[in-house]
């Protein structure tokens, strides 16, 4: 019989962070989001001491990058002192964005706070009315770019206190993400770990149960790709060793992308109407104190709209509109963007064995799309101002994926302007 133990891990705070994007291209939010990542944080402290748990893991960036504010590195300290007061230990990994290079500061943290160095695989006891419950075993990153497989570094001995491995890395290769720390889930269980806390991929995901492998992702959402849920996990174990896990939501503001099919929307006052219907639904669904929800609305379907909405300002009115009755409110919604992948009501077949213009129009497009030669010169012409350095700074090179989805939308544009069906 063992000593149930009770602790939350986080990673990924990025203490700092700027909003990516948005805020540039819509100065009056970076009030709204100037705060939110640091209140994120407070909110995971806030739990600790809600939860009683032994103890709190940070996986790695806990800060964004080197030049950290005093503002940030203040409130680090603050938090781990009210942990410290009631008795929690806090363990610390260094990243990629917060290596422990740059971790010289003149902020000196409480003594509950235990920052692994870069060395060698430190062992770290976890003590429980005198008992040593776990060992933590975590190594941090000593510079931004470490390309070593930290994992084969670790290992446990068996029948010991509960082992927990705390590790900033990209196990599997993940292509999203940089490669620092590689590594595979084989090579995580070939070291005898119980529970692997990690850090590094921002999206919450539990990799294995048997050993527990998981990341909790980031604490806070900072652009409309990092959407969905934020936050950390409450993990315990019982007395016979056995092992559970919640994932607990803490974002301050909450990304979300939608699908909308549109295709029986016959006015553009019935879409503003259904817009602003869904904005009143989202803001319903909120449940964990969040500020407000950011939202990238993507519409589809065969749409009677199609030509209204593609060839007027029709959808940046409505996203004028939604702002102006939801964004000024607490909590607010704000439409990041309404897309638009919707397509003409007469199909492409309709046409496609005419013999005239349209009919020979799709014909080509047709062969465009399957034709790896015509591909390769289209992407040629797509990418050809890449070769100016200065453009290249600004502009990403199209993918095949890409240029298939411009095929596409210069078929539905193009039906819709030759056939006179408006």
């Amino acid at each position: 019989m063992t000593a149930r133990i009770k602790f939350i891990h986080c990673a990924d705070l990025h203490l700092d962070s700027p909003f990516q994007g948005l805020t540039t291209k819509e100065p009056s939010l970076a009030d709204r989001f100037k705060h939110a990542t640091n209140d994120t944080f407070v909110k995971i402290m806030d739990l600790c001491l809600a939860e009683k748990v032994d103890f709190l893991t940070i996986g790695g960036d806990t800060f964004d990058g080197a030049d950290r504010s005093l503002c940030a590195q203040i409130l680090l300290r603050d938090q781990f002192e009210r942990l410290h007061k009631a008795n929690i230990h806090v363990i610390i990994v260094a990243g990629n964005h917060d290596p422990l290079s740059d971790w010289l500061t003149e902020i000196k943290y409480p003594e509950n706070v235990h920052l692994i160095g870069s060395d060698k695989v430190e062992k770290v006891p976890i003590e429980k009315n005198g008992k040593t419950v776990a060992t933590i075993h975590g190594i941090s990153h000593k510079e931004r770019e470490v390309t070593e497989n930290l994992s084969l570094k670790f290992h446990a001995k068996e029948n010991g206190p509960v082992s927990i491995g705390l590790l900033h890395a990209n196990v599997g290769s993940r292509k999203e993400h940089a490669p620092y720390a590689p590594c595979t889930i084989n090579d995580l269980k070939a070291a005898n770990i119980d529970i692997w806390l990690l850090g590094h991929i921002h999206t919450p995901e539990v990799l294995c149960d048997d050993p527990l492998i998981l990341y909790p992702g980031n604490i806070q959402g900072r652009h409309i790709n990092e959407d969905g849920p934020r936050g950390c996990y409450i993990i315990k174990t019982d007395s016979n060793r056995k092992i559970s896990y919640e994932f607990k939501a803490v974002q301050n503001i909450l990304w979300k992308q939608e699908e909308i099919n549109i295709k029986n929307i016959m006015t553009a006052i019935e879409l503003a109407d259904l817009l602003s219907d869904k904005c009143e639904e989202e803001l319903s669904k909120l449940i964990n104190d969040e500020k407000g929800i950011v939202i990238r609305w993507n519409l589809t379907g065969s749409s009677p709209l199609y030509h209204e909405l593609t060839m007027t300002d029709k959808i940046e009115e409505t996203k004028e509109i939604l702002v102006e009755h939801f964004f000024n409110q607490t909590p607010f919604i704000f439409p990041e963007s309404i897309r638009l992948s919707i397509k003409p009501e007469r199909k492409k077949e309709d046409y496609l064995n005419q013999e005239n213009f349209i009919g020979d129009f799709l014909k080509l497009a047709g062969k465009a799309k399957n034709d790896d030669h015509m591909k390769s010169e289209l992407l040629e012409m797509l990418n050809q101002p890449l070769s100016n350095r200065t453009i290249r700074k600004y502009i990403e090179e199209v993918s095949e994926k890409e240029l298939l989805t411009i095929l596409e939308d210069s078929v539905n544009l193009g039906i819709d302007l030759l056939s006179g069906d408006k």
